[in-house]
């Protein structure tokens, strides 16, 4: 199956991974272990949360979406939750993949990380806040070097 996994079109094995499903979330076994995950339908997407890793899986190209351009810095909310952690302020300096944020959903703790190097340009959420789907917690702005 072809689809798209955080805007990169992958192709999807048919593949048996044993799931349990709770409550409240599910559990995935693999060779390595038994891992807890979270998904959850919005629209035409899945947001899964696997692993302390948040993936958007689409069956169209998620690119063509209007609002957040590729590259923009732009660190938004991917479901309702709870900001339980903010790591850093505005004006600090980030390096790619250091955590600014922490969101709590669906019993699950899930960090943002920064895109790219850079310099945190505005946090518009504090420890405590509740969030919606698509609300803005942060910006960040690349600091010259190439964006990955």
């Amino acid at each position: 199956m072809r689809c798209f996994v955080n805007g990169d079109e992958v192709e999807l094995e048919d593949i048996a991974i044993p799931i349990s499903h709770l409550a409240d979330r599910l559990i995935v076994h693999t060779a390595s272990g038994a891992f807890s995950a979270a998904a959850i339908r919005q629209g035409d997407s899945i947001l899964v949360s696997f692993k302390g890793r948040q993936y958007q899986i689409d069956g169209r190209d998620p690119k063509v979406r209007v609002g957040v351009p590729i590259g923009s810095g732009e660190i938004r909310a991917p479901m309702p939750g709870l900001i339980v952690d903010i790591r850093h302020a505005d004006g600090d300096s980030v390096q790619k993949g250091d955590t600014i944020i922490v969101l709590e959903a669906m019993k699950t703790q899930q960090p943002f990380t920064s895109p790219f190097a850079g310099t945190v340009r505005k946090i518009h959420v504090k420890k405590g806040d509740q969030v919606m789907d698509g609300s803005l917690l942060a910006v960040v702005e690349p600091d010259g070097s190439q964006i990955e």
